[in-house]
């Protein structure tokens, strides 16, 4: 169903408005790599940063353009000299002037400063970029909180000096869809110039003001992975491009959203949320014994995407769950008794040698968000066999190793990571601590001495974590 003729843009900003969410600080190693997937994926021009702000910032830009071809980047710029300097050092064919001209921005940016003293600034910056050559885009900041009649007023200025483009910003998340379409509609209608759209999602309508968007005529739409960036971050690159292909018959390449998911996730040390649309563990998941029964004779009875499209696989769950007199809510100090278990409750593995504590789960305690187990090596096993097969966890987890001699020695292990020929395998001798991240399958083995082995997996359930 096209229900837009128009072809629809995607700016993507995950590396300029991504670094603007909390421990989000990409290397330029991570820069590149993020924006070869993005452009593999098919997005349509890449913000990559703001040189203007420092020397390291500019290099950064400078190499990203450099080591990428037939990639379509855009730095961000504010309306001065040195910044717009610093855009065309880096490479980039396209730059971004942002300018706040609200009551507020006039209030605290800009004292003593008035619109026309604005209005000179932007045209100025523009006039320079086009000089040396960059294509423009103009965002209005805080536009959803700017009258109209100053919108025009810096759009008419914007265009007389040479800009390619406007994009209109919510920045602070205050649009409805209502009033993001009327905007939108009015400038295009007045200006007959390509829009853009920069949607911040603080009350969760960013996809929604998007869809009103380019019902309004808007031709671009910023975009991030996960939607991460300042506050609640902005559109969801994953969810607008899968609107675009099932309403506007885009295609892109979503066989790389895990890789973007993952590398994102990775850096800002998170996990997406269960349910967050696409990339959730559990968003493919049928739980209600009406719904599964329904869907395992036919998927579409209750899915309207395809999981396999996402690197993702059906899965059924049904509620077998039995109420209990729990308060999972209570906050008391509660002391609860670790017991002995063999592994083999545990898919891929078996009981194997040493005795095998469960330190915490959810059966010890129905609050518990963590999985812990500790294994007791208390005497030597030349006969011992692996009882660990490789798996992977939905979330991080870690493996200690720790000796019962002196400062933690006295204990040898074998941890691989991947399997196959990429595999990567190393003897770990205690005291030592292995990191496993999300979606990376590993395995571990006892060789010799005598210790204790510590598992830790975020998850109140280990089967319920595993891939």
């Amino acid at each position: 169903m096209n229900i837009n003729s128009k072809k629809i843009s995607i700016l993507d900003c995950t590396l300029r408005e991504g670094e603007q969410a909390k421990n989000i600080l990409f290397s330029l190693e991570e820069k590149i790599y993020i924006a070869n997937l993005l452009k593999s994926y098919g997005v349509n021009q890449i913000e990559i940063g703001h040189p203007g702000i420092s020397e390291e910032e500019r290099l950064i830009c400078q190499q990203i353009c450099e080591s990428i071809s037939e990639a379509e980047f855009l730095v961000h710029a504010r309306a001065l000299v040195k910044d717009i300097i610093a855009a065309h050092s880096t490479g980039a064919r396209w730059v971004g002037i942002w300018v706040s001209c609200n009551e507020i921005a006039l209030e605290n940016k800009f004292t003593n400063k008035t619109l026309v003293w604005i209005f000179e600034q932007v045209e100025s910056a523009i006039r320079l970029a086009k000089t040396l050559g960059m294509n423009v885009r103009l965002t209005i900041e805080d536009a959803s909180r700017t009258v109209e009649k100053t919108i025009f007023e810096i759009v008419s200025v914007a265009l007389k000096a040479g800009a390619d483009r406007i994009s209109l910003a919510d920045t602070v998340g205050a649009w409805s869809p209502h009033a993001c379409h009327a905007i939108v509609k009015s400038v295009v209608e007045q200006f007959s110039c390509e829009v853009e759209v920069h949607l911040h999602n603080d009350l969760g309508l960013a996809m929604a003001n998007a869809v009103a968007a380019m019902d309004a005529g808007a031709t671009i739409i910023d975009t991030s992975v996960l939607g991460i960036g300042e506050r609640a971050g902005i559109c969801d690159l994953f969810s607008v491009t899968t609107y675009l292909n099932k309403f506007h018959e885009q295609c892109y390449d979503f066989s790389l959203t895990k890789k973007l998911s993952n590398a994102i996730e990775r850096i800002g040390c998170f996990s997406a949320e269960p349910h967050h649309p696409l990339v959730g563990k559990n968003v493919f998941t049928h739980v209600a014994k009406y719904h599964v029964k329904a869907t395992e004779k036919n998927v579409e009875a209750y899915q309207f995407l395809d999981p396999a499209l996402f690197s993702q696989t059906i899965s059924f769950s049904p509620k077998n769950l039995e109420r209990k007199s729990t308060q999972r809510i209570n906050n008391s100090l509660q002391v609860k008794q670790p017991f002995v278990k063999g592994a083999s409750e545990l898919l891929y593995h078996r009981d194997g040698i040493g005795t095998r504590w469960v330190c915490m789960d959810n059966r010890i305690d129905p609050r518990s968000s963590l999985y812990v187990i500790e294994r007791i090596f208390d005497k030597e096993d030349q006969s011992y066999q692996p009882h660990v097969d490789t798996h992977a966890h939905h979330c991080d987890s870690v493996f200690v190793f720790m000796g019962d001699s002196e400062n933690g020695v006295g204990l040898t292990a074998k941890v691989t990571f991947g399997e196959g020929e990429t595999a990567e395998t190393q003897l770990v001798h205690s005291p030592a601590s292995v990191f496993i991240p999300a979606g990376v399958k590993h395995t571990y083995e006892y060789v010799k001495g005598n210790g204790r082995f510590l598992n830790i997996v975020l998850a109140s359930n280990y089967n319920d974590s595993l891939v």
